[in-house]
């Protein structure tokens, strides 16, 4: 899942303190934030569908079905596959799959292929994959929330928010804010249409 899967807008973007992140570590989290594959956009799909069917030894371990129609809490679109993973440690809510573009290093392969080709690392990463645990909407950033209550993902008991359940998106008091954890992924995105050049 990205921050394409939310469902709501953090309307506590306006906070008397800012959210404190931790850098990502592939090797803690699993790429936890993989867990539920990712929503896209119709351009994003057709890239995809593109780098697939040019580089399919990269992409060997794909199923034969890699992006399909999704849903989650009526929202329906086109998304990413997920096959079986078991984390070491995981949310209770969070499913026990991953993203099918998963490598078993945690990284993604979209991602990988990019830095092989010698292009940016993002080239053909979706955004919402990219930006997490940034949100985004109407052109603007939408900061990652302080607390479980602001998850735009917390829906109560049943599944009670994705973002501050990730390591990447989780508020850490000793963290750095937001915008200087995740700088490279803010100067990307205010560059223009938020893909990588």
């Amino acid at each position: 899942m990205t921050a394409a899967k939310t469902t709501k807008t953090n309307k506590s973007a306006k906070r008397r303190q800012p959210t404190k992140l931790n850098y990502c570590d592939l090797s803690q989290c699993e790429g936890i934030c993989c867990s539920d594959g990712a929503f896209l956009l119709p351009e994003e799909e057709r890239t995809i569908h593109r780098v697939v069917k040019k580089y399919p030894e990269h992409f060997s371990y794909l199923p034969k079905e890699y992006i399909v129609d999704g849903e989650w809490e009526g929202n329906t679109g086109r998304k990413t596959t997920v096959r079986p993973y078991q984390y070491r440690s995981k949310p209770e809510h969070f499913s026990n799959t991953r993203c099918s573009f998963t490598e078993s290093d945690g990284k993604c392969g979209l991602q990988t292929l990019a830095v092989k080709l010698g292009k940016h690392k993002w080239k053909y990463k979706p955004v919402g994959c990219w930006l997490f645990p940034l949100g985004a909407e109407d052109g603007k950033i939408i900061p990652p929330p302080r607390t479980k209550r602001e998850d735009p993902n917390n829906l109560g008991k049943r599944y009670p928010g994705f973002v501050t359940y990730t390591p990447c998106g989780k508020h850490e008091p000793k963290g750095r804010v937001w915008w200087i954890a995740l700088k490279e992924e803010v100067a990307v995105y205010r560059q223009g249409d938020g893909l990588p050049a």
